[in-house]
């Protein structure tokens, strides 16, 4: 990928900092996925910065990714927002280094400074924090420049950031290092300023899909040229999965976002119109996202009847109406849900407007994946295709070596997934 030009954007006066961070899925019971210690740090050290500062006039202190706004497309919001950034604070945790999307705002922060020059002019615009602190035997490059935020604060390496967030008795250690954070960059962003210029997109730095994800999301909606008699067409398009419930509020098909939140809590995962989602549903969690309207054509519960049968524990449904479409769909929306829990499914919830689509999605993803992993298929173990030498057949003479084939990869570290699938 080549290197994105730096060129300064019409009207653009710059952000002092970007926050990125780890998505952590909600609790039990919670339905955001914002960590509200990150949101508390986030306060905290845009109080100080601008206490520190002296922004020319239209210059932004911080950002972070609650303040995109809901209907927004979330990719190339957090790409303008990469491209005004002077200074990139990363929140580095350990599930930092396994989510894509944190470890894509990195990347294509990383492209930009490439792009703007030398070390000497870019030294500072990339200041790591150590947010929560790994295990003894997880080991990253990236952390030694976090740790040098606070080297003579031995509980800043021992705790990490959040704890003195979250704890007053580490409160003088923690306003420390706000006001060592707040320095650095405010000195970066005023005397070595880099000025906006554009950053590489997100599917621009992270990996594609993989062509059998992690999580899918379906969609049953009635496609444009199938509509129920006399209903709206606004919002519908050639396929379901395009389906736009909150018309103009939105940039991007509901299920583009219900895949933005998985990729934020670190699976990879696509769209599909359900009726061609059947053999990804039998083995992978998912969320349904459910137009009402489908039970208004004729036949529709018969129909229906024989599509939701035998939908997995893992499928968690989404039915999702507009509190302002002129057309009710009370009675659809009843129907409807009244069919999946015929299927099977107990547990099905309604979001009546665009914030109550974006609250629920985290705790959807994280229910599905949750019920996957307790009722999902079990894969069999396949042995290796050659026996496993054992200490039994003797230990190689002294000073001769074991072969060795040069060509195979390095032992992969990852974790198996669930129920013996490796990924």
């Amino acid at each position: 990928m080549s290197p994105p030009t730096a060129r300064r954007r019409p009207g653009a006066r710059g952000t002092y900092f970007f926050l990125s961070y780890a998505h952590s899925a909600p609790p039990p019971g919670g339905r955001a996925d914002a960590d509200v210690w990150v949101g508390q740090f986030f306060a905290d050290l845009t109080d100080e910065v601008r206490r520190q500062a002296r922004p020319v006039a239209g210059m932004r202190i911080g950002f972070f990714d609650q303040h995109i706004p809901l209907g927004a497309d979330w990719k190339a919001a957090l790409a303008e927002a990469l491209g005004d950034a002077e200074v990139f604070v990363p929140l580095y945790s350990p599930g930092y280094f396994s989510r894509p999307w944190a470890l894509g705002e990195q990347e294509s922060f990383r492209a930009r400074l490439a792009a703007a020059g030398s070390a000497r002019v870019t030294a500072g615009h990339l200041t790591p924090v150590l947010w929560i602190p790994f295990p003894p035997w997880e080991a990253h490059p990236e952390l030694d420049g976090a740790l040098d935020l606070g080297r003579d604060v031995p509980e800043y390496a021992a705790d990490g950031l959040r704890a003195f967030c979250m704890l007053a008795s580490y409160r003088a250690q923690y306003e420390l290092m706000l006001s060592r954070l707040a320095s650095r960059i405010v000195h970066t962003a005023e005397r070595r300023p880099m000025g906006p210029s554009r950053a590489p997109g997100l599917d621009e730095v992270v990996r594609p899909a993989p062509t059998d994800p992690d999580f899918v999301v379906a969609v049953l909606a009635p496609t444009r040229d199938r509509l129920p008699t006399d209903r709206d067409p606004a919002g519908y398009a050639a396929s379901g999965r395009l389906w736009r419930p909150y018309g103009r509020s939105q940039q991007l098909p509901a299920a583009e976002y219900a895949v933005s939140t998985a990729e934020r809590l670190g699976l990879s995962a696509r769209t599909e119109d359900f009726a061609q989602a059947s053999a990804m549903l039998d083995r992978r969690p998912a969320v349904l996202l459910v137009d009402p309207w489908i039970a208004a054509a004729p036949d529709a519960a018969a129909v229906l009847g024989r599509m939701l049968h035998g939908l997995r524990e893992w499928v968690v449904p989404l039915v999702v109406t507009d509190d302002d479409d002129s057309q009710d769909a009370t009675r659809w929306a009843t129907a409807v849900t009244q069919l999946l829990h015929d299927a099977g499914l107990p547990q099905v919830k309604r979001a009546c407007n665009m914030p109550e689509f974006v609250d629920l999605m985290p705790a959807l993803v994280t229910e599905a994946r949750r019920q996957f992993l307790k009722y999902g298929p079990v894969v069999p173990f396949e042995p290796p295709p050659e026996p496993v030498p054992s200490l039994r057949d003797g230990l190689p003479a002294a000073g001769s070596t074991v072969p060795t084939d040069p060509a195979s990869p390095p032992d992969d570290p990852a974790p198996p997934r669930p129920h013996g699938e490796n990924r």
